[in-house]
This record gives structure tokens, C-alpha cells and sequence, in this order.
């Protein structure tokens, strides 16, 4: 008998004693679909362990409370809308026994309570659990105070987050678009029979799906069957006793494979194996995917390009980061609002780039915010119910004017309780933190995207964002390692080398300060203090303060 600390999430199928008795094939087909597609894979790529079925039912063991609520969130995401199936999870941080293939204890007891609990669709979970939450994660829940639950001895306090009825998730949404490309990810296949080799093939399968989901201008599904027309990724897993060989090839829509590659790896070190192999797995796809798609789409006259096809182009222009980066996305944003002048993620992008090279100090953009900055803004306020992306940006857009940051965190925290998985959200939403004045909200976003690894179109600003957000908490030393991480990925976005600066200035290196500005100036070369703190002075923040006093100890013109 082992008894210790878990995160347990209980997941039970509303009603499925009676979608059996209407339509037992129908019924049991949907739930074979759904274990296969989404749960299994969903809780492996969590690390998640199914400790016990109970047929339309789940006990699921973590050991972080923010892996078990991620998870929760998203499988009820990925079921959203679902014709058949609507789920009840519950999630509690308590003391767990292990007897032979059974669990029990208060863990399991207050889970399966709150699992009753929650409404179809939705997820409960207890204060302690809610406690371990970081900012990404709990502008989710609303508090539902202290509840009496069956056979729970002492009243415990439940936090709440409510089914999304009504208002399909973001894929579906993609879904309906043309002009986003569609990638089938058939589940990893392995003739091992082995419970811990299965769990890493369900485990591989799940960090698939969530990185590559996550890319803005990607429909992604995991299905047995790949739909005609899209792309597809075969993964394959191979075992001899230890030893561990994983074949992926990645088909274009009419059949040609584009990408195919051999990963080896040891059992004994499955987990992290399973992490590096999801991440370099997901970014040559991604990668060859970006390629291909961009050359598909340079190929289309601008004429006769859709808006959504625009919109896509418009994210895939920014890898670089750069001032041209930011002119080029810009112009192909203000295309797609010509096509479709209810293309709301087109105004959310373009208001939030604009607004983000201003910042940088980038002249280039300079003639899009003055220009045009407004008019997007107005001519957008009554889509921000269309996009998430759209609601920040314009609350954004009022802050730059008005300077109350009230109404932009408000934003900020629905923006997550919406959408607290998606990247772009992640990315918007920590930047515009940072700017009025809230680094430690912005650091839990950066840290949440940073799962998405070096292949998003945002991955540059998000490694900028995260040293920003680290100086500005006074964190030095992380923000000049993760500002040179950025710069292996681009060496001419200009904020790795101001918050260099500034970092170095701080920490008494002024020969690093000096040459580090020194390449900003290259970049930057008309930028001064007050200019800079005349278009954003981060919300009048002491981190905001911080990072200005740096640079001027680096040399930067008052």
C-alpha cells in the first residue's frame, strides 16, 4: 500500500446511461472516438496517469494541480460542441492510497464529489487546487464559496468554470475558414504491448496535438482517418526491450510525403524522451508546414488571395521579428480587412503589431499607427465579441490613450478565461501586462507559451517578453540568459539588445551595457528616453521605472 500527495481529476460522460439506451453503437462508437482522440492523449501529453476506468469514467492521477486543471480545460475544449458527449470533471489536491489496481483516499473521494458537481461541460475544482493555479490559469474560475459536499466531512470551498455553450472553441471556428491549413495527426502507433511503451505512445500523441494546435493558422485534429485534403503525420513507434525508435513522416495534401525523420531513444528515460521528441518532432513540421504554406500562398495572386489567406501570411511574416517583419505584416493585415471588414483576428493583429513596433521604436511602423492606428480600433469595437485577440487589443488601444489600466487587465482576464491555452492569447495578453504595468501576469503567459517551443510565428517577442518581464522584476540574471537565447533566433529584433542594456547597466557590467545599446542604436538609432516613455511608460510601473533607469545608465539620451 503507498499512500502520497496527488492532483486527481475525475471525469464522468453526462448522461451516458441514456445515449446507450438510444443508440448503444452510436453511443459506443463516440466514446471508443473520444478515448482515442482526445482523452487518452490529451492526459498522457500531461503526463497524466488513468489510474481507474469505470467505463464512462475516469480517474486520472497528476502530480502538479496546474497539469490536471490544464488538462481538464483542455479536454473539455477538444469536446465542446460534441453531438453526443458532454463531460463533468472535478479536480482536488489530497492524499492518495494505492491498493493493488485501486486508488482511494480523500484525493479520489473529493474529486469524485466535485466531478458530480460541475455541470456538464464544466470543470469544478477545490480551493487547494485553485491555490496552486498561476495568473494564466485562474481568471478561469469563478468562485463558488463554501459547498456542502456528500459524505465530505467539512464544507470546502469550490472554484468554478462554466461549459461554453454556445460559442464553438477556436479550431471549430478555423474550421469553417478558408485559408487555414488542416493537418490530420494520426494517433502513434506501436506493436508493443507494454503498458509504459502505450502510455508514451498515447503520451507523444497528446504533446503533438497540444503544440501543434496552438499554431494560430493551423487546424489541427487527431483522428484515426486523415480527411482528404489535408496534411498528415504518420509516427510510428518501435521498441526493442529498451531501445526506442520513432519513425514520422508528414504528407502534403495530395499524398507526397515532404518530411520524414528517425528519433532513437531509451525507456528508461521515457519522459523526458517523450518531451524533447514531441518538441523536435513538432518544429521540423512545423517548419517544413511554414514552408510549404508560404510558397503556396506567394504563388496566389494578392487578388485573388482570400482574407483568411492573408491573415495567415500576416502571422507567418513576423518569424523574423525585424523592422520589415513588422511593415510586412502589417500591409498584408490591412489587406485582409479589405477582403473581409468583419475579419475581426485581422483588426486584433494588426491594432496589437502596430502598437508593438511603436513600443520597439520601429520608424517603419510609424506611418501605420498614425495613419490608420484609430480607425482600426473603431472600426472594429463591435467584433471584440468575435475574437479574444481583438478584446485585448482595442482595451490596448483605449489604455494608450486614457492610461486607465483597469479596463485593459479586466481584458487581459477574460482574454485567458476564454482562451488560457492559445498562443496568440498568451502572447498578446503578456505583452499588454507588461505595458500597463503588470510583469508578474505577463511572466505566467510567457512561461505558458515557452511549451510551444521555437516554432510559433511569436516565438521571438515571447523569448523578448519573457526577459523583459524577468528585468523588470529584478530577475537580472534570467533576463540577459533568456535575451541571448533570443538571440540565436534573430539578432535584429531590437529588444533583446535594450533589455540587455538595461540588465548589464543594472548589474554594474558597463562595457556589455555600452555594446549592447550600442547594437539597439543600430537599430533604433532616433530613440530617447522620453520618446519611448511618451508613447509607453509601462503603466507608470517601478519595473517600467527599472528598465528606463537601466538604459539610462547605458547611455540612452534622456
Amino acid at each position: 500500500m503507498e499512500r502520497r500527495l496527488a492532483a486527481i481529476l475525475a471525469v464522468d460522460i453526462a448522461d451516458y446511461s441514456r445515449l446507450v439506451g438510444e443508440n448503444e453503437t452510436l453511443a459506443l462508437a463516440a466514446l471508443r472516438s473520444f478515448r482515442a482522440e482526445v482523452f487518452g492523449p490529451t492526459v498522457a501529453g500531461h503526463h497524466g496517469k488513468i489510474v481507474k476506468s469505470m467505463g464512462d469514467g475516469w480517474l486520472v492521477e497528476f502530480s502538479s494541480a496546474v497539469e490536471a486543471v490544464n488538462c481538464a480545460i483542455q479536454i473539455q475544449d477538444r469536446v465542446s460542441g460534441h453531438e453526443l458527449l458532454a463531460l463533468r470533471i472535478g479536480v482536488h489536491i489530497g492524499d492518495v492510497v494505492h491498493e493493488e489496481d485501486d486508488i482511494f483516499g480523500d484525493g479520489v473521494n473529493v474529486a469524485a464529489r466535485l466531478e458530480g458537481w460541475a455541470e456538464p461541460g464544466g470543470i469544478a475544482i477545490s480551493d487547494p487546487a485553485y491555490s496552486s493555479l498561476d495568473g494564466t490559469l485562474t481568471p478561469s474560475f469563478d468562485d463558488a464559496g463554501q459547498q456542502e459536499l456528500k459524505n465530505i466531512a467539512r464544507p470546502l470551498r469550490i472554484w468554478t468554470k462554466t461549459a461554453t455553450l454556445g460559442r464553438p472553441p477556436l479550431q471549430s471556428v478555423h474550421a469553417r475558414s478558408s485559408g487555414y491549413s488542416h493537418l490530420s495527426i494520426l494517433p502513434v502507433t506501436t506493436s508493443d504491448e507494454r503498458v509504459d511503451v502505450q502510455e508514451l505512445a498515447e503520451g507523444l500523441t497528446g504533446d503533438l496535438d497540444d503544440k501543434l494546435t496552438a499554431v494560430r493558422w493551423l487546424v489541427v485534429a487527431v483522428q484515426e482517418q486523415a480527411n482528404p485534403g489535408d496534411y498528415t503525420l504518420k509516427i510510428a513507434l518501435r521498441s526493442r526491450g529498451d531501445r526506442l525508435r520513432l519513425e514520422g513522416r508528414l504528407f502534403e495534401p495530395m499524398g507526397k510525403q515532404i518530411w520524414a525523420n528517425k528519433l532513437e531513444g531509451n525507456l528508461a528515460d521515457s519522459f523526458d524522451w517523450q518531451d524533447t521528441t514531441g518538441e523536435t518532432i513538432s518544429l521540423e513540421v512545423i517548419t517544413k508546414m511554414l514552408d510549404a504554406e508560404s510558397d503556396r500562398l506567394a504563388r496566389i495572386p494578392v487578388a485573388e488571395r482570400t482574407a483568411q489567406e492573408c491573415l495567415v501570411r500576416g502571422f507567418m511574416q513576423m518569424r523574423m521579428s525585424d523592422a520589415q517583419s513588422f511593415a510586412d505584416s502589417l500591409t498584408t493585415y490591412m489587406l485582409a480587412m479589405e477582403k473581409d471588414p468583419n475579419l475581426a483576428d485581422a483588426f486584433g493583429e494588426a491594432i496589437w503589431t502596430a502598437f508593438a513596433g511603436m513600443t520597439v521604436g520601429l520608424e517603419i511602423v510609424r506611418p501605420f499607427f498614425e495613419e490608420h492606428f484609430q480607425d482600426w480600433v473603431e472600426r472594429s469595437r463591435h467584433l471584440t465579441d468575435q475574437s479574444t485577440i481583438l478584446s485585448v487589443a482595442v482595451a490596448l488601444a483605449d489604455f494608450q490613450s486614457n492610461l486607465d489600466a483597469a479596463p485593459l487587465r479586466n481584458a487581459i482576464a477574460g482574454a485567458l478565461r476564454r482562451n488560457p491555452s492559445d498562443a496568440n492569447v498568451l502572447s498578446v495578453s503578456a505583452w499588454s501586462a507588461i505595458w500597463c504595468g503588470e510583469a508578474e501576469t505577463a511572466l505566467d503567459c510567457f512561461r505558458k507559451f515557452e511549451r510551444f517551443g521555437n516554432f510559433h510565428p511569436y516565438s521571438v517577442p515571447a523569448k523578448g517578453g519573457t526577459a523583459l518581464a524577468a528585468l523588470q522584476l529584478g530577475d537580472d540574471a534570467l533576463a540577459i540568459s533568456v535575451a541571448q537565447e533570443g538571440l540565436q533566433l534573430s539578432s535584429t529584433y531590437p529588444t533583446f539588445h535594450s533589455i540587455l542594456a538595461s540588465a548589464y547597466a543594472l548589474t554594474d557590467q558597463p562595457d556589455r551595457a555600452e555594446a549592447a545599446l550600442t547594437k539597439y542604436r543600430e537599430l533604433v538609432p532616433d530613440r530617447t528616453i522620453s520618446s519611448w516613455k511618451a508613447m509607453n511608460d509601462y503603466g507608470g510601473s517601478e519595473g517600467g521605472k527599472r528598465y528606463f533607469e537601466g538604459l539610462r545608465m547605458a547611455g540612452l539620451p534622456e
